[in-house]
């Protein structure tokens, strides 16, 4: 089967292109995104859709403007509407305190979205392929993952499709080369030190030396626990009707659901949480187990989460509900804040902002509040473990009494990790055996 076929059965069998869809290709100029738009115009006609390409310079590299130049000389060639524009990714990369990696990615998909929405495109094409599923799938791993991280990649995803996901790198090298296509080359794709570029061109290699077809196993591989992944959620459709209960905005993860096999209860938990926030991302593993926690811990006892929510104990389980007076004078003491955890990796600039901080995980872990500040509370103040009462530490640093129990404080109990706004302790903080960071960013302090 020859890859146009290839591409067109999985735009099929997927569903990815139905008749008079508007397709938007991200196109770099690399091999990918040019065979991408290769195929899709070959196969516009047959499948009745329309295609059109935009490239986005991300200021990085003295050849972008090359590559620019070549993508819209491309589109001309096959009568395919070009858009084109240019971002500062290193400027948003430091004022951020993000990898350039990421930077690039908000960036590039705000622009996407605004061509989308202003032109009446509705789906947006991307040249992921195996290869890309298959590095994913080992930095997950590597990293630690659950049963959905082994399918990092889907075909389609809200607008965006991706129907080149069962085609191999070298397959569409070859493909290009048949056609008498050039393409651009990306010199930092070669750059080992990016952890990605690292599994590409040392694991990956190794992997198919054992066996020539890994990538390919590894996407079929990624299809098979897709499909398990389906059949366990419908499981815990089942289970959250019995031990999920909704109470106004509050929902509650019954007592009896820590009887249950791990898997199905953190997922009820993780289901729990995004219904109170009505939104999926930012909610991470760090607080799925923190509210697990909160199970083998006395009536009362709290945790605050990502949405400006709060997991509180109750006699019948763990509820989760926006912050009010109804959690004891909430509403005095709420910040909305966000988390997130990722992979400490060599040159990350470590935030300077006075609300956004980085913690080492395997220090702060998941158990942590924030919380005004109490009487009892301590913080370490020395590198070699020595503590103080934050009574005694706020009158070394000569703040106001009166302006005391205004602070809050990310905490595990009465240990302080940071009181906001005025200094982190010194046991949490990143050093160069951090494998793990944990980022708290305090979008706004309610006073």
């Amino acid at each position: 089967m020859t890859i146009i076929k290839t591409v067109e059965s999985i735009i099929i069998e997927h569903e990815l292109i139905k008749s008079g869809d508007r397709v938007l290709v991200a196109l770099s100029g690399g091999a990918d995104s040019v065979c991408l738009l290769v195929i899709l115009n070959e196969l516009k006609s047959k499948l009745n859709f329309a295609v059109s390409a935009m490239h986005i310079n991300h200021g990085l590299r003295e050849e972008a403007m090359n590559d620019a130049g070549y993508s819209q000389e491309l589109c001309k060639r096959l009568g395919v509407p070009y858009y084109y524009a240019k971002i500062d990714v290193a400027a948003y990369s430091k004022e951020r305190h993000l990898s350039t990696e990421e930077a690039g990615r908000i960036l590039r998909y705000r622009e996407f979205d605004r061509i989308i929405e202003k032109d009446g495109y509705n789906l947006l094409a991307t040249a992921h392929h195996a290869n890309d599923l298959a590095e994913t799938m080992l930095l997950f791993l590597s990293r630690g993952t659950g049963v959905k991280g082994l399918t990092p990649i889907s075909y389609k995803a809200g607008n965006i499709i991706r129907p080149l996901l069962s085609v191999t790198k070298e397959e569409i090298v070859e493909f290009l080369k048949a056609e008498g296509i050039d393409y651009c080359v990306d010199k930092t794709n070669a750059d080992t030190d990016y952890t990605r570029n690292y599994i590409r061109h040392e694991i990956i290699p190794r992997l198919t030396d054992i066996n020539e077809r890994a990538v390919e196993h590894m996407a079929k591989t990624a299809d098979i626990v897709a499909e398990a992944y389906e059949v366990l959620d419908e499981v815990v459709d089942r289970y959250e009707e019995t031990y999920i209960r909704e109470d106004g905005d509050s929902y509650i993860i019954c007592n009896e659901a820590a009887l249950l096999k791990p898997y199905i209860y953190k997922a009820l938990i993780h289901r729990a949480i995004v219904k109170a926030a009505h939104a999926e991302k930012d909610i991470a593993a760090v607080h799925i187990s923190g509210v697990a926690s909160l199970m083998d811990k006395q009536v009362g006892r709290v945790m605050d989460l990502p949405y400006s929510l709060r997991a509180r104990r109750e006699y019948d389980g763990v509820s989760v509900r926006p912050c009010d007076d109804a959690f004891g004078g909430c509403e005095k003491s709420e910040i909305t804040y966000r988390t997130r955890t990722f992979m400490r990796e060599e040159g990350m600039q470590i935030p300077e902002k006075e609300y956004t901080k980085w913690f080492d995980y395997d220090i702060i872990k998941d158990t942590f509040n924030v919380r005004p500040v109490a009487d009892d509370d301590e913080m370490t103040v020395l590198k070699s473990g020595g503590t103080k009462k934050l009574k005694d530490l706020f009158k070394d640093l000569k703040v106001p009494m009166d302006k005391r129990k205004e602070y809050m404080c990310v905490a595990n109990g009465n240990h302080v990790y940071w009181v906001i706004g005025l200094r982190m302790g010194e046991d949490a903080k990143i050093t160069d055996k951090t494998r793990e960071i944990l980022e708290i960013d305090i979008a706004e302090v309610l006073r």
